[in-house]
């Protein structure tokens, strides 16, 4: 037999190491194997798990992203103003007018013009890579917001 073959640890040395590397090995699997994601603070997860709404730019098999959450947006109609939602990675909000061959990108803050109908003016967001959410219209964003007349008392 080589040399190699019959050369033993002195002392029990191989005990030892054998003994280290099983207790590192252990505490990796207690610090983290196993541990579950931190709870999430997003007040609406709907938003965040709809299909779609996190795929990759390179992923081409779905058409269109999911329409926005019509209850998450804000419209006050005595100023005509439209509050939207903060969006994630870089999807920006857009509005299109009747008249309007393309909706044009707006802010978190969006005043409408008078006398359109809010019926026809069309609200989604876009993201980089040409995709696009289904639209919605601001007169259901305002029916979303609406307070519900079903507990209302009679005068």
């Amino acid at each position: 037999m080589t040399a190699l073959g019959t050369t033993r640890f002195p002392n029990g040395e191989f005990r030892r190491s054998a003994a280290r590397f099983a207790l590192f090995l252990g505490a990796l699997g207690l610090a983290g194997c196993g541990s579950s994601a931190p709870p999430s603070d997003d007040l609406h997860p709907s938003a965040t798990l709809s299909p779609g709404a996190n795929d990759p730019l390179w992923l081409t098999s779905r058409g269109g992203l999911p329409a926005p959450d019509a209850e998450r947006i804000e419209y006050d109609s005595q100023k005509r103003l439209l509050t939207f939602h903060e969006l994630p990675a870089g999807d920006r909000w857009m509005v299109q007018l009747p008249d309007e061959e393309d909706g044009r990108f707006v802010g978190p803050l969006h005043q409408l013009p008078e006398g359109v109908d809010t019926a026809r003016i069309l609200v989604y967001y876009a993201r980089p890579g040409a995709k696009v959410s289904a639209p919605i219209t601001v007169a259901q964003i305002e029916a979303a917001r609406a307070p519900h007349t079903s507990l209302a008392l009679s005068p």
